[in-house]
Parts: structure tokens; C-alpha cells; sequence
């Protein structure tokens, strides 16, 4: 058996951010990342990175004061915030440049439409947009198809998802935290109230914490029914293209529910589906030609583009859409999962309030709405 002070379970982008974050903050600490395939290889992989704090608020977000919306808009708006510091120290720490693009995002209307009541909407909400008329729009984005206009977000904001990866992966490695890949953890042994340990098929752990960040096997292990809520996975499609060079589309955008995202290396990224498919990554044919319909109705010229690869991510999302963060019903047992569609842009916010928690005993009121009590007060 190997012994540990904290044992998190669960190497993407969330794990990784909160064992980097105890590392920072105690350097004694023994800290182990158990992950069951390649650290950052699922959703974290999968990604797009835009970082969108409205992206899934609805229309009925102001009815309530303290809805949990409002509290989970708050929460992405604290960790947009800090993203920028963050990535910084991450990229110093590693030598990976992770691509975090400001020029902001564009929300795309079609020449049929007005924007006035999607201005009025961020507004309430309390997100910047402006507004860019269609001769602003072709002169800033000159590949667009004719007669767009578009609402420019300044503040939202992009990184090169799996560069980010790497760069916590090494920045990890580099601070000694140890990360075992292809070790599936498969039974939790609980004992008053508490784990003892965990085990997997050829290796037992033991800590005085374990995090449990398993994404959209965060409620399969069946030690833990009961204690962790259900948290399925939302299967998103997502495919590659290369232009034909870097600057060929300048922002990255949505019209609906379709985004585009260009990268520093000439790639552009379209997607993406909201699929309740299991655990099935499977990609459909159908739904890729019909992200390539979408892209040529916005940019003409991407039918010449190069066909590059499709893939599909497993998003953990919960009951209420909502994660799932801080203590469980086990004294020395924590979970943070469900980001859902937000991973990556509550990475930074994620770190440092479940280090606060764990090292500290500190619950953040940004964080307390989103504890598991509230699938289990009955």
C-alpha cells in the first residue's frame, strides 16, 4: 500500500489544477494524482477552451435573487478573473505557451435579425458587449459572409486547451507532484464514516484526503452511492480544419448553438453537440458535414479548407447542470465534478477554493451553493 497526505482521483484539467494548487501552497505535502488512462486525455483534451461565464444561462436567470444560475454566473465571472494570473504562472512554471488569446469572442446576427435584445440579455447579466455594425464586422473579420453584424465580448477569452494540459501536467511533475497514469481506481473502502483507502486491479492508496475529479465517472464507483450524486456524461462532437493561414479568421465566434474557434497554428475548431449519449465517443458523419454546412453558411471560403480530424468529449454534468464542489458525507472525502460546458474556465476559481477547504477548512460562500447536500437534503 502506498501512503499519501492527499490522494486526488482524476487527472484532467481539475485535478491537476488542485494538486498544483496544494503543492503551491505546502510544500511537504505528498500528493498523489491517480488517473486511469492518460492525465488530460478526456474532456480537458476534448475541449474548444472558450471561456464563456453565460454560456449556460437561460432567460429566466433574473427571476430569482439567489438562484443557483445567478450564484454559478458569479462564480465563473470570480474565476475569469483570476484566469489570465493564473495561466501566467502556469506557462512561467512550465515553459508552455498555452495560447491564451484576448481578443474577445463574437455572438454573430444573421442579416435577417437585430441584435437589441441579446445586448439588452448580457446586459442584465451583467457580461460587456458591444456592438458591431455589418461594415465594422466585415472590416474586423473580412472573411465573414456579407450582411452579419455582431455582438464583440471583449472579456471572454480563449486558450489552447491541450497545451494547457501539458503545461499542468509538467508544472505538476516539475513540483513533485506524482501522477500515476493507467491506474484505475475501482473500489473505495469506507470506514466510519471515512476512507480508509482506495484500490484499484494492482495497487492500494491511502491519505488522510482524497479529491475525487473523475469527470464523468465521478458517480461510478459504487462504494460511493449514496455519497456522491449521479453525474453523467454529455457527449460533445467537435471537428478540425486548417485555413489557409493563421489570421484568415481573426475572433473566435457562435452563431446559435454553433462555435468556431481559430488557432495560433492556422486550425480552426467547429462544434459543437450536447448529446446524451453514455459513454459512447463515437463521431457521426452526419453531424460533421453538418458543422461544415454551418461553417460555409458563415464563412464561404471554408469550403476549400483541409479536412484535419473529429473527436468527441464525455462533458460530466449533473442533476441541475450545476457542479459539484467541496465536502461529501465522508469526513475525509471531497469531490469536484459536473463543470459540465465550464471546465476549463472554473479551473483556476476550483483550485483555489478546494485547496482553501482542504488545507485550511475554509468553505467560500461562492462555493457552498454547490456542495452534494443539496441532491441529498431529503
Amino acid at each position: 500500500m502506498k501512503s499519501y497526505d492527499i490522494v486526488i482521483i482524476g487527472a484532467g484539467i481539475v485535478g491537476l489544477s488542485i494538486a498544483y494548487e496544494l503543492r503551491l501552497r505546502n510544500q511537504k505535502l505528498r500528493i498523489a494524482v491517480v488517473e486511469k488512462g492518460t492525465p488530460g486525455k478526456e474532456a480537458s483534451w476534448a475541449s474548444v477552451g472558450m471561456l464563456e461565464p453565460q454560456l449556460i444561462i437561460t432567460q429566466d436567470f433574473l427571476k430569482e435573487e439567489n438562484s443557483i444560475q445567478r450564484l454559478f454566473l458569479n462564480l465563473c465571472i470570480e474565476s475569469q478573473f483570476i484566469f489570465e494570473e493564473y495561466i501566467r504562472r502556469i506557462e512561467w512554471v512550465s515553459k508552455v505557451n498555452c495560447e491564451y488569446r484576448k481578443e474577445g469572442i463574437l455572438k454573430l446576427i444573421p442579416p435577417d435579425e437585430t441584435a437589441d435584445e441579446k445586448i439588452a440579455w448580457l446586459a442584465r447579466i451583467g457580461i460587456r458587449g458591444h456592438y458591431w455594425s455589418p461594415e465594422e464586422t466585415e472590416e474586423r473579420e473580412p472573411a465573414l459572409a456579407e450582411g452579419y453584424s455582431a455582438i464583440h465580448l471583449p472579456g471572454n477569452h480563449q486558450v489552447e486547451n491541450r497545451k494547457l494540459v501539458k503545461a499542468l501536467t509538467y508544472a505538476c511533475k516539475q513540483t513533485q507532484v506524482e501522477i500515476l497514469e493507467n491506474c484505475a481506481i475501482t473500489d473505495f473502502k469506507v470506514v466510519n464514516d471515512a476512507v480508509a483507502d482506495v484500490s484499484g486491479p494492482t495497487e492500494t492508496f491511502s491519505a488522510a484526503h482524497y479529491v475525487l475529479t473523475a469527470g464523468a465517472w465521478t458517480s461510478q464507483f459504487p462504494g460511493l452511492h449514496g455519497i456522491i450524486p449521479d453525474i453523467r456524461p454529455m457527449r460533445g462532437q467537435i471537428f478540425s480544419m486548417q485555413m489557409p493561414h493563421e489570421r484568415f479568421v481573426r475572433h473566435a465566434g457562435s452563431l446559435d448553438d454553433f462555435y468556431y474557434v481559430p488557432r495560433n497554428d492556422g486550425r480552426i475548431l467547429i462544434g459543437s453537440t450536447v448529446e446524451d449519449a453514455g459513454f459512447n465517443k463515437s463521431v457521426s458523419n452526419d453531424v460533421t458535414d453538418g458543422f461544415l454546412k454551418k461553417l460555409e453558411t458563415i464563412f464561404p471560403n471554408s469550403v476549400y479548407f483541409k479536412a484535419i480530424e473529429s473527436w468527441a468529449g464525455l462533458r460530466p454534468v449533473s442533476e441541475d447542470r450545476f457542479p459539484v464542489l467541496g465536502e461529501t458525507a465522508l469526513g475525509n472525502l471531497y469531490v469536484a465534478s459536473g463543470h459540465f460546458r465550464n471546465g476549463i474556465l472554473l479551473m483556476p476559481i476550483t483550485a483555489r477554493l478546494m485547496a482553501d477547504m482542504i488545507l485550511d477548512q475554509k468553505v467560500s460562500p461562492l462555493i457552498r451553493p454547490f456542495s452534494t447536500a443539496r441532491f441529498f437534503r431529503d
